[in-house]
């Protein structure tokens, strides 16, 4: 009796995590036109003579075959892809390569983690990343917030710097950062960057919030909910490389070999959802790999995300753990992907109600 009570139990707890990352590494729906043959309306069947029908016949199943072949292309080359990416991702040397990610990236984040954030080594680093300052620039003259100080336009970077303050500083510098890391403009990932966006957004301002009510620092929850994100960022980043690097080969060898079906098969193919959906739900910690492969261990910034990847028990590590769980609810809710009795007991399995009390300020 208790065998079978398991299931029932098990049909009740959703996998609402699986779920969202389905809703986020998977490309946009589009319907199928490869037909395995073509289509003959039955009443024009029945008037064609029998030669007219064997010779569809013949016709239909050379189509059908021709099918079966792309298909069979198709296949293979999608199971090489996702094996060879499941290797590319366990050496760390791969995922630096041709990304934006970059070490001196962590060295800075580590500086604005700090209760008492070093001034003089921040603006160091900054002078050393040309974009950052570009991208603050672009952030402050914004046409929102050039309304909110008479229109007065910013030209330089270390202006802006002592204009904010360090605190404001804290907050924007990790976005940006967040933001560069997803620039790369490769085939296929258009939508899914957008959602990652948003959603690294949201989790990370949730985890301020949450950090700030529990009398601890938003400024590392922030930080460590955008190293979390950085994940999927590699993934998608590293995963667009090797589809493009791969298709392009596949379809060189194809034409050196006058394979025209395989080669027809490849061709409309763009980066496929499966893999990467595989690849998320396993224990994914490919930012900490980076920084132990850049030797960054001695900094406080890959202590706080190992204690984040390996045992999420300290009042820190939990604020960011519970801003995924807010943030994974809130685009699951906003998209109808799962039903409110779901995502309720979602917010209570991580020790969450439903109303307002984390959202950021």
């Amino acid at each position: 009796m208790d065998n079978m009570a398991e299931p029932s139990q098990s049909q009740q707890k959703p996998d609402i995590k699986g779920r969202f990352f389905q809703y986020l590494m998977l490309e946009r729906a589009v319907p199928n036109r490869n037909a395995p043959h073509e289509q003959v309306d039955e009443t024009l069947w029945r008037h064609k003579l029998a030669v007219e029908q064997d010779a569809l016949l013949a016709r239909w199943q050379a189509q059908r075959a021709e099918y079966e072949e792309r298909l069979l292309a198709q296949n293979q080359f999608l199971n090489h892809f996702s094996h060879h990416l499941t290797h590319v991702l366990a050496a760390p040397e791969e995922l630096q390569q041709d990304t934006p990610v970059r070490p001196e990236h962590f060295e800075l984040l580590d500086l604005l983690m700090s209760d008492n954030p070093d001034r003089e080594r921040i603006l160091g680093h900054m002078a050393n990343l040309s974009w950052l300052g570009d991208a603050l620039l672009r952030y402050m003259n914004n046409p929102k917030r050039r309304e909110q100080r008479r229109d007065v336009e910013f030209n330089d970077y270390r202006l802006v710097f002592h204009y904010l303050g360090m605190e404001p500083l804290q907050r924007i510098l990790p976005w940006l950062i967040f933001q560069h890391w997803g620039l790369a403009r490769k085939e296929g990932l258009g939508l899914r960057q957008r959602k990652l966006w948003r959603f690294a957004r949201q989790q990370s301002d949730a985890a301020a919030a949450l950090a700030r009510r529990q009398k601890l620092s938003p400024n590392k929850a922030r930080i460590l909910a955008l190293m979390q994100c950085l994940n999927a960022a590699l993934l998608l980043q590293v995963g667009a490389r090797e589809f493009t690097a791969m298709k392009n080969h596949w379809l060189s060898q194809a034409r050196a070999d006058g394979a025209k079906v395989v080669h027809q098969a490849l061709l409309p193919l763009q980066l496929p959802g499966k893999p990467l959906l595989q690849l998320m739900k396993l224990r994914n910690d490919w930012s900490q790999r980076l920084l132990e492969h850049w030797q960054l261990t001695d900094l406080a910034l890959y202590h706080a995300l190992c204690r984040l990847n390996e045992s999420p028990n300290d009042p820190l590590s939990k604020a960011v753990v519970q801003a995924e769980a807010i943030a994974i609810h809130h685009a699951l809710l906003t998209r109808r992907l799962a039903s409110p009795e779901e995502l309720n007991q979602w917010l209570s399995q991580h020790q969450l109600s439903r109303h307002s009390q984390w959202r950021s300020e």
